[in-house]
């Protein structure tokens, strides 16, 4: 499987409501769709930039055009001695490396005529996913809370972080609208200082919330090993691990009790096999997490959690909120998500 051209495909892919976090809101989810040509395969990739990760699309359209040049003629099964040679070339640019890792994925799964999920191990064949509530007026979350419910989301994620009281409120009132047999995960990106935190788990830690990822900055390791001591609810960390490195650290000093994995951060699936390792080996539940991603990206975090024991929590959602995806080929039903039994990735990608 010899790497003949790679190509990708710079998108701005609309949202269907504008996305509203602590840290920002967007309307438009900027995508930057890869393909990796053999003699007879196609494998798919995307990249989707973000502040996280201190990429933008342009960025990360010179980090590919970068790689196209310098890994035509690569082995395309050897992936991680090309992670080594894109390491080699470029410093960071995680999403970038992302979408050329996806696309070899499907390329070596294709290659060898099996789903991705079952090439790496195929621990599972379904995940729950939730569905994400961006930050917005109370009687606005709570209707899109319903709504969620009816479509057959069993699992929420509330987004706060921008003033305590207000925030306990609106978990107060989602939670007597959706009733109790909802899970209630809360994200907090960064929004809150360590009092504040500790002060807003004392306001919920009633209403039978499953964690609260990331509180504090992501380089505030000491303030989330303390709330992580204190807190009854369990805390996950995010923003705080982009590599094996941060995972072992996180592991290290006890500094979380969950992980959240995102492709995008660390570079694709490769790496993320890596953190799972450390995070099962330091007793760290893991959840797949993703950015403003189109299916592509969604399904290659899909195959991922799926073949992995330890990744038990599912934020794979982005492609929902789109108007309009250019891929297909992921089933949900009764609030889990399944790939296809096709080869590789098992979508379809249509880009004009």
């Amino acid at each position: 499987m010899i790497i003949k051209k790679i190509e990708f495909y710079p998108l701005a892919l609309e949202r269907k409501e504008r996305f509203v976090t602590a840290t920002g809101s967007n309307k438009i989810a900027h995508n930057i769709v890869v393909k990796v040509v053999t003699d007879d395969l196609i494998g798919w990739g995307n990249a989707c930039p973000s502040r996280v990760t201190n990429e933008g699309t342009k960025s990360v359209q010179r980090a590919l055009k970068l790689f196209s040049k310098r890994l035509i003629g690569e082995d395309a099964a050897r992936i991680n001695n090309i992670h080594s040679k894109m390491d080699a070339l470029l410093y960071k640019n995680p999403s970038a490396k992302a979408g050329i890792d996806i696309a070899l994925y499907d390329l070596l799964a294709k290659h060898a005529h099996l789903p991705l999920y079952k090439l790496l191990g195929g621990h599972k064949e379904k995940m729950l996913t939730d569905k994400t509530i961006g930050i917005d007026e109370a009687k606005v979350m709570v209707k899109r809370a319903i709504q969620y419910k009816k479509e057959g989301f069993k699992a929420l994620k509330i987004k706060i972080g921008l003033a305590v009281e207000e925030d306990a409120k609106k978990l107060h009132e989602i939670r007597k609208a959706v009733g109790d047999d909802i899970k209630i995960w809360v994200d907090i990106n960064q929004g809150y200082d360590v009092n504040e935190t500790i002060n807003f788990i004392k306001r919920v830690k009633h209403l039978n919330i499953e964690f609260i990822e990331q509180p504090v900055k992501f380089d505030d390791l000491i303030s989330l090993q303390k709330i992580t001591k204190e807190s009854p609810i369990p805390i996950m960390a995010d923003e705080s691990v982009k590599s094996p490195e941060d995972c072992l650290n996180i592991v290290s000093n006890k500094c979380a009790d969950l992980l959240n994995i995102k492709l995008m951060k660390c570079g694709g699936i490769s790496p993320a096999i890596k953190i799972n390792d450390i995070a099962e080996r330091g007793r760290l539940k893991v959840m797949i997490g993703c950015m403003g991603e189109s299916l592509i990206s969604i399904a290659a975090a899909l195959h991922f959690a799926l073949s992995q024991k330890n990744v038990v929590y599912g934020d794979l959602d982005s492609h929902f909120s789109l108007k309009k995806d250019v891929a297909r080929g992921l089933t949900f039903k009764n609030g889990y998500l399944s790939p296809s039994d096709k080869d590789g990735l098992g979508i379809e990608v249509d880009i004009q």
